[in-house]
């Protein structure tokens, strides 16, 4: 049974404007351990606001499907956007989030991510059984 959805946009020159402001700050705010070390793996300025955008927008829609945005202990670092040996993405959550995520019965999240040259969009369905 789907239990939230959740959805979210991202303009990528926002991302490049932050990112080339406050850089490791910024990596160290919204970023998980795993996401830090994907990260690590991208070659250029590109792929990097690329992976922050999307990412980004992966937690915002994960944040709505909760239905307590980045509120009641919410936090970004602790939603790891991630990808598997193919390239798919997932969410793995830890800490507080993840234990929001069981009170609300939250057992499956699908994540889908899209982006353009300047746009990264998500999209979150979380089910229980």
């Amino acid at each position: 049974m789907i239990t939230g959805i959740g959805i979210d946009s991202v303009d990528q020159d926002r991302i490049t404007k932050i990112y080339s402001k406050f850089g490791q700050k910024f990596q160290d705010k919204i970023l998980g351990p795993n996401e830090k070390e994907e990260l690590k793996n991208k070659s250029n300025n590109f792929q990097k606001i690329r992976y922050l955008s999307n990412n980004f927008a992966g937690k915002e829609a994960l944040s709505k499907a909760l239905g307590t945005g980045f509120s009641e202990g919410v936090s970004l670092k602790e939603i790891e956007v991630l990808r598997d040996e193919r390239g798919k993405p997932y969410i793995h959550l830890s800490g507080n989030t993840h234990a929001i995520a069981i009170s609300l019965n939250l057992e499956k999240i699908n994540l889908s991510i899209t982006d353009t040259k300047n746009l990264s969009t998500a999209f979150v369905i979380g089910e229980s059984t």
